[in-house]
């Protein structure tokens, strides 16, 4: 996710050849109601770098910041997440 337009978020993602959409937060409704921290790149807000865990039932489980190390980080990210559904698989059986 990120405050940039959807039409810049699609541009990003055909030159990163990425295999799933990106969320454009460009009003700042969900950057705002989750109080995410931010920055000004000149005349535009921006969210800084982290990374939330959601869960199935949409509720945040765990959220990653300050991000300094992305590839540390989004092992981490993943292994909070398989442990989330794992743990869920656990108490529903």
């Amino acid at each position: 996710m990120s405050t940039q337009t959807p039409e810049e978020q699609a541009a990003f993602a055909r030159a990163e050849d990425l295999p799933f959409p990106l969320l454009s937060d460009a009003r700042l409704q969900l950057t705002a109601g989750l109080r995410l921290p931010t920055f000004r790149a000149g005349q535009d807000l921006r969210i800084k770098r982290l990374i939330l865990v959601i869960g199935p039932d949409r509720t945040v489980r765990h959220a990653l910041f300050p991000i300094t190390d992305i590839p540390a980080a989004v092992e981490q990210a993943l292994t909070l997440a398989v442990a989330g559904r794992n743990a869920g698989h656990a108490s529903a059986g």
